[in-house]
């Protein structure tokens, strides 16, 4: 059984979560838009081993404190898609350029593909490749839920006018994604949690497209 907690104070309010095995208590970060201390507190109050640090793509608002949670974390390994991995260090593609700080950040050590498998305890990470808001956005299923990183949101789908976004392959990823079962509920890289079937009925990319 895994165990999800989110933080968000964060520029744009964009989301970092914690993921663990309760049996194990191994877990993971995913997105780090956030600062660590809650995040690391939280570690350590319920012992929680964090293994990866996963970003869902390299956009300025979920990458902000890699450095500082890398140092939090050092043994956790960083992972991402290697399409958006190659962009960490471009301030324009990072959209760091567009909140007036010129930022770069290190590689991850790990690139992450279609259908890469991450295990924490005896629980596997599934990775899709959901490209349309960048060319390497990945959602990850964990244990019936969906990370959806900024593809998918409570009413709405990541936007496409940013470095590296594609519109047609939004639409791919997006049907895509709706073809997950109903019941399982998303956490997205802003705002609240949603389910896919929810999402189905009353998404805004239905009005749009």
């Amino acid at each position: 059984m895994l165990g999800i907690k989110r933080f968000v104070n964060g520029i744009l309010g964009a989301n970092t979560y914690i993921i663990w095995e309760k049996e194990s208590l191994e877990g993971c970060i995913i997105d780090v838009g956030n600062a660590p201390d809650e995040c690391v507190q939280f570690a350590a109050q319920y012992g929680i081993k964090v293994k990866y640090i996963i970003l869902t793509h390299a956009h300025y608002d979920h990458v902000l404190f890699l450095d500082e949670y890398v140092k939090a974390f050092p043994d956790a390994v960083t992972a991402i898609h290697s399409a958006d991995d190659a962009i960490l260090d471009d301030p324009r593609l990072n959209c760091s350029l567009l909140f007036g700080s010129e930022r770069r950040f290190g590689h991850c050590q790990l690139m992450l593909e279609e259908g890469s498998e991450l295990m924490i305890g005896n629980t596997p990470l599934k990775v899709l490749h959901t490209p349309g808001h960048t060319e390497g956005s990945i959602c990850i299923i964990a244990d019936g839920r969906l990370l959806s990183g900024d593809t998918l949101f409570y009413d709405s789908y990541g936007r496409t006018d940013l470095g590296c976004g594609d519109i047609k392959k939004m639409a791919e990823s997006l049907t895509r994604l709706f073809k997950l079962p109903d019941e399982w509920f998303v956490y997205p890289g802003h705002g609240t949690r949603t389910s896919i079937g929810r999402e189905k009925l009353v998404n805004q990319f239905f009005y749009s497209h």
